[in-house]
């Protein structure tokens, strides 16, 4: 089978090979299959009928994290992450059955995070007397360190959807913020904290009803026609809200939304993501009132940057910036040296040797830095090496987004 548009599109990569030194996988494998030029020839063979789609052939292509650290370095500047998910979709139905337990882990993983009825029952029971009754559902379907990544139970119930006026000063700015689907289980004290330091700014925040899932896990798997549904639902959701910027708290959400344009090339999409902000971003860009001040916190804190931060959204240094404000914090920020950790979306569940492998180069920066908080922008980031540092027996080193720190120090 031949397909002319991602054939077009592997023609742009040279295989200089500079991206070499940047790909998580290929650094641990030194297997040129294992690369993002490696994996590009084997699209490019395929998409001129040169290749068959073959179990090997996928196998290699899914491996990638498609943490695009690539796309960051290449002088070429090759649509890597658009041409991955082409080639899943186009392929989806081939080949990708996985084992029994592999497709029960997988079917867990999705149905609760992005089930626009398990997300939020998962999420109360987190709050309740049931939460081990969950963990041991996801051990019996063999995702319990996915359980053990699991934040501690948070007791304040998310906004409802609405209009949310600030009460401690004028209005300054306006917001309206995507939830996604997994701020009821993984991310409600993010979204409670991210609310009252845009009230403290005097930003009115709005949450449009009927927003969903932003279709990202579905996307990268090969299922387009899931995700589309869930870019029109979201656009919908938000095509009342005149508020200049649409706010992410999770990066790997705040890529995708960034990216409706592209992958649903409309007029409203394009309009829809060039409103989106990251949390750190929005709130940098903001006139912070001289008379807002933050509590001491004489600690030290380790500052992880996940991959859709640094790689895609370019907007990795805000959160640094804004830590700052706090008096006493010391913030170590991982080395660039240090790649992905390996949680990848359903990475984590797709290929949990690789993902591990990954994470322990992330935990052995943490466990030499002295800090007592780990701070990510990425839930799934955040789940994944929470489990890592449980496992390491540093579990008291707790795993927070940024704006919560920021929000427990509020003056």
């Amino acid at each position: 089978m031949s397909d002319p548009v991602l054939a077009q599109q592997t023609d742009i990569c040279v295989k200089c090979g500079l991206c070499l030194p940047y790909c998580p996988t290929y650094q641990k494998t030194r297997d040129e299959n294992e690369s993002p030029r490696g994996r590009l020839s084997l699209i490019q063979g395929w998409a001129r009928d040169e290749l068959k789609a073959t179990p090997k052939l996928n196998a290699h292509v899914d491996n990638c994290l498609l943490c695009r650290a690539c796309e960051s370095v290449c002088p070429a500047y090759v649509p890597y992450g658009q041409i991955v998910d082409h080639f899943r979709s186009v392929t989806y139905h081939q080949n990708r059955e996985g084992s029994l337990s592999l497709r029960l882990k997988k079917t867990l993983m999705r149905g609760v995070l992005t089930g626009a009825t398990l997300a939020p029952m998962a999420g109360q029971v987190m709050g309740g007397v049931a939460a081990s009754a969950v963990k041991t559902l996801a051990c019996l379907a063999g995702a319990g360190e996915m359980a053990a990544g699991l934040p501690t139970a948070y007791s304040r119930p998310l906004p409802s959807p609405g209009s949310y006026p600030s009460t401690t000063r004028a209005e300054t700015a306006r917001a309206s913020l995507f939830l996604g689907c997994t701020a009821e289980l993984l991310d409600r004290e993010t979204v409670i904290s991210a609310m009252a330091v845009m009230n403290h700014l005097g930003i009115r925040v709005d949450i449009p009803e009927r927003q969903t899932c932003c279709g990202a896990l579905h996307q990268h798997a090969g299922d387009a026609s899931s995700a589309a549904k869930r870019i029109e639902q979201n656009l919908t959701a938000f095509a009342d809200s005149d508020a200049p910027a649409i706010v992410s708290l999770a990066s790997g959400c705040g890529v995708m939304l960034g990216e409706y344009g592209q992958t649903a090339p409309s007029v409203s999409a394009q309009g829809f993501s060039r409103r989106v902000r990251d949390i750190s971003q929005f709130l940098a860009e903001q006139t912070w009132p001289a008379d807002l001040a933050f509590k001491p916190l004489p600690t030290t804190a380790c500052l992880h940057s996940p991959c859709s931060l640094k790689n895609v959204l370019r907007a990795d240094r805000h959160a640094a910036t804004l830590l700052g404000r706090i008096p006493g914090l010391k913030v170590i920020a991982l080395p660039a040296q240090v790649h992905c950790c390996g949680a990848g979306g359903s990475y984590l569940v797709d290929h949990p040797e690789m993902a591990a492998e990954l994470r322990d180069d992330v935990l052995d920066r943490i466990d030499g830095s002295q800090s007592s908080v780990l701070l990510t922008s990425n839930p799934g980031c955040a789940m994944h090496l929470r489990a890592g540092l449980k496992q390491r027996g540093l579990g008291a080193i707790e795993v927070l987004h940024p704006v919560t720190l920021l929000a427990r120090q509020l003056a």
